[in-house]
């Protein structure tokens, strides 16, 4: 396995059917905020990830079976901001998300980044115990009401 940063072929190499299970577990994890989309919009939300915020693809037999975005941003302090990690679901529990989440911190490192931050659903545990498991600690929690 190795990490590199996404190109545009990547798309129809493995990163697009990756993209698809993760925003379709978003859907089923979280209907009322995550609508289904055809495969040609998630192509273009894709794409406009890929051109717009670093991304970084993990590659098993020469396919994308993974990939994290992010984007580092400086108000106060300097931090670099994990927008998106998806692995298939297949290749879960190997350690690549831990992977991608070492080579995020040494890009946050070179960076002179203050720290790493992201955000996750409450519904994706799997997730959630990765990251407290591979030493993120809990900042805050946001709240929400739902109106409808």
């Amino acid at each position: 396995m190795n990490i590199r940063k996404a190109v545009d072929s990547d798309i129809d190499n493995g990163l697009l059917d990756v993209y698809i299970e993760g925003y379709n577990y978003h859907v089923n994890g979280r209907p009322d905020i995550f609508m289904k989309l055809t495969e040609e919009q998630l192509r273009k939300d894709l794409n406009d990830i890929i051109n717009f915020f670093p991304t970084l693809v993990i590659i098993d037999n020469d396919r994308v079976v993974g990939y994290l975005s992010y984007k580092i941003k400086e108000r106060h302090t300097k931090k670099l901001d994990v927008d998106q990690l998806v692995i298939l679901e297949k290749y879960r529990g190997q350690g690549l998300g831990k992977k991608l989440m070492e080579e995020v911190k040494r890009i946050a490192i070179e960076e002179n980044c203050d720290r790493i931050e992201l955000n996750c659903w409450m519904f994706n545990e799997n997730a959630l115990a990765m990251y407290e498991h591979i030493g993120f600690d809990k900042q805050r929690i946001m709240y929400e009401m739902k109106l409808k």
